[in-house]
């Protein structure tokens, strides 16, 4: 079943190749059921604009006024990335890293992340290193992973600056320097980075010795998840309008990694108050006898991790709603669980808040 999936994915990713224009004529003939907006996009990108292609992959690839399609926007992306537009080729780098419309390749992910981060794209930078911190399909090199790591760190990307913090902390490629490592948090926790926040208070709180050997096998694995994820969501905006809302999109994010974190460390109140008061529950129940039943699951559970990747933000027009599509991977004592996930998030006040959460399971396995 899965070979037979992945067949016909691939074929339907050839016959688009094999019209490449057929996509965007047809969006642009069907302009009575798009906006202007959209219609002026695609018309762009058929005319072989490397920013309007870009805009119109992002629109595939986010479902934003037009039909989510994984495919139609890694066409899109590798038409712009091939004209050298450093974001197409980072989100196309992603694309191949997640087999997201593509088939997955780690060798075709570092060829395009390669060439963005060469141009300067933080977070292909960031991608590049975690991919050689993990060895994700290549021989594991600390060296080059922290090389990745402070290119990006030194244009400021708290992201990189966090993933240093760990490598310093564990030893990765240098010596182990607790107070290098708390350095780093701190100019990640000073941009609000909230990963790096909750890092940097465990180090200033007393604990009993961890071995080394255990430490490593917990924390390499979360710098590499935190970098594949963050990234993947993260590539710069095509438009003018997306570029002004960039920054709300980015907590927008931080507000969702606060939310998987409190879920794996199993602090329901933490959890539960990422919620709006007006939830809409999945069965219509009442907000509190759901949040009893969330409570009495994870209360359950002895333990929970769970992981975020190729989050995808679109914001509305005021920036007071926000919509996240990502995957989803749950792991606790009793269930492993994947799930392409859609969080709707508004504004409250000076938080982001979760009004409606809807998931669709694509694979299950029993413990």
């Amino acid at each position: 079943m899965i070979t037979k999936h992945w067949l016909c994915c691939l074929v339907a990713f050839a016959a688009v190749q094999a019209n490449p224009l057929a996509l965007a004529q047809s969006t642009s003939a069907s302009a009575g059921a798009l906006s202007p907006a959209v219609t002026k996009v695609a018309d762009a990108a058929v005319a072989g604009d490397a920013e309007s292609q870009y805009a119109l992959a992002q629109m595939y690839g986010s479902g934003s006024g037009v039909p989510r399609d994984p495919a139609a926007a890694a066409l899109w992306l590798q038409k712009a990335a091939n004209q050298g537009h450093a974001n197409a080729q980072f989100s196309l780098g992603t694309s191949y890293l997640l087999g997201d419309g593509v088939p997955k390749s780690t060798a075709s992910a570092i060829e395009w992340l390669n060439k963005s981060a060469q141009q300067g794209n933080t977070l292909a930078q960031a991608n590049l290193g975690a991919i050689y911190l993990n060895g994700d399909g290549v021989a594991q090199n600390f060296r080059v992973a922290l090389s990745w790591f402070e290119k990006a760190a030194a244009q400021g990307l708290p992201l990189a600056q966090y993933s240093l913090g760990k490598m310093h902390q564990n030893g990765y490629g240098v010596r182990t320097d607790e107070a290098m490592a708390a350095q780093w948090y701190t100019r990640a926790a000073a941009q609000d980075y909230a990963p790096a926040r909750q890092t940097l208070a465990e180090l200033k709180r007393p604990a009993a010795p961890v071995s080394r050997t255990a430490n490593a096998v917990t924390t390499a694995p979360a710098a590499v998840a935190v970098a594949v994820a963050v990234a993947a969501a993260a590539a710069a905006p095509a438009t003018a309008a997306a570029t002004a809302a960039a920054p709300e999109s980015s907590v927008v994010l931080a507000a969702i990694q606060d939310w998987a974190a409190a879920w794996s460390r199993k602090d329901v109140d933490a959890y539960l108050g990422h919620y709006a008061d007006d939830f809409r529950t999945p069965n219509g129940e009442s907000r509190s006898d759901w949040a009893a039943q969330r409570k009495t699951r994870i209360d359950g559970r002895k333990r929970i991790v769970i992981k975020i990747t190729a989050p995808r933000v679109a914001m509305n027009a005021g920036n007071s709603e926000a919509t996240v599509a990502f995957t989803q991977e749950y792991n606790s004592d009793r269930l492993t669980e994947t799930s392409a996930k859609t969080l709707v998030l508004t504004r409250r006040g000076d938080a982001w808040k979760i009004l409606q959460e809807t998931a669709r399971k694509t694979g299950t396995g029993r413990k």
